[in-house]
């Protein structure tokens, strides 16, 4: 699930309503929409946007289990989406109300069917991979070879400090940075198995001395050269080069899917089972999914659509990178997210606390 911007909740209604009137009430990322997408909509369609902010995908569950949340429109992530439909928190979809499922990537579509709980009760709306995210300069005067491409980069402890002194930082996520590193060593990238937790444990205390930060918003401070070596969301190198670029600041930042493989994320359009209007849901989902808007979110967030007839709108950088838009082969080897038992995940969170607290190994 990919955090943008902000992470303290907020409700912005777009305009002032009042209790009559067409109100459709939706919670999602910060600054996950175009600049205009609400207002379009309320102009289009006469209904006005109550547009609650998320903190995390906990809140999210949290609210959504409970009951009574009073959304008529949600954005979880992919694993969240499969949680919340097996806990009966969604309500399914209707496909004869959506107007866009057959334009879809096909990647996602793949991606998609993946959730078997969740694929009828949620539209795909943004996705991405979790890669090395640099400072081109800043690295390669470090490290003319520098093997930008794999986490060897990373995860090889006697590379990773020749790139300490400039900082490097990890995505603050215990179930992909685990996921990642078990690819990284050849094993399921979901185990709880001991064995696998040990090898992932041994490598990450390796490497800690090398780690300056965890944290899931890292264009800050890759923007002001506090970081020049990230493991994070593929959206961090469009944001981080476009402040960069609004600064002055002649910083060169690129990204790679590793070529050992990665995982990838996808959050999305749902329905709580329990929303007042579901038919204003209906009608925001089709409105985002046409193409022009797609693009328009692409092209403001840095994240791939989920339209592929949005992409030959988005902004050349992104549509022509494929690192961002992978080809069907890079695609193959990513690896979708997975709802792990409670009890597999303490297991690997007793790993990523004692990674994250350890100092000096």
């Amino acid at each position: 699930m990919k955090l943008i911007h902000c992470t303290l909740a907020l409700s912005i209604v777009i305009p002032t309503v009042q209790a009559d009137e067409k109100i459709l009430r939706l919670y999602n990322w910060a600054d996950y929409f175009a600049e205009d997408t609400l207002a379009r909509f309320t102009a289009e369609t006469g209904i006005q946007v109550i547009y609650d902010v998320m903190e995390g995908s906990e809140t999210l569950e949290a609210k959504l289990m409970a009951g009574g949340s009073g959304y008529d429109l949600i954005f979880p992530g992919d694993t969240v989406g499969e949680r919340l439909m097996r806990a009966g928190s969604l309500q399914p979809l209707d496909p004869a109300k959506l107007e866009a499922l057959d334009d879809i990537e096909p990647g996602l579509q793949q991606l998609r069917s993946h959730y078997r709980a969740s694929n009828q009760a949620t539209v795909p709306y943004t996705w991405g991979t979790i890669g090395l995210t640099y400072n081109a300069e800043q690295i390669l005067q470090r490290m003319p070879n520098a093997p930008v491409n794999s986490l060897d980069l990373l995860f090889k402890p006697e590379l990773a400090r020749q790139f300490a002194d400039c900082g490097i930082s990890l995505i603050d996520s215990p179930d992909e940075v685990l996921a990642v590193v078990l690819i990284y060593l050849g094993r399921e990238p979901r185990s709880a198995k001991p064995e696998d937790l040990a090898a992932a444990s041994e490598l990450l205390l390796k490497l800690r001395p090398s780690i300056r930060k965890f944290q899931s918003q890292p264009v800050s401070d890759l923007v002001n050269g506090n970081l020049c070596l990230s493991l994070g969301y593929s959206g961090d190198m469009t944001q981080a080069q476009r402040a960069a670029d609004a600064a002055g600041k002649k910083a060169q930042f690129q990204y790679h899917i590793p070529r050992e493989g990665t995982t990838v994320w996808m959050d999305t359009m749902a329905i709580p089972v329990d929303a007042r209007h579901p038919e204003y849901a209906y009608a925001f989902i089709n409105f985002v999914m046409r193409p022009e808007n797609m693009a328009a979110i692409s092209n403001f967030t840095g994240y791939p659509t989920a339209n592929a007839k949005a992409r030959a709108s988005v902004e050349p950088a992104m549509r022509n990178n494929p690192q961002i838009y992978p080809d069907d082969a890079t695609f193959k080897r990513l690896v979708a997210g997975q709802d792990i038992p409670q009890a597999d995940m303490r297991a690997r969170m007793r790993v990523w606390t004692k990674f994250k607290t350890a100092i000096g190994q």
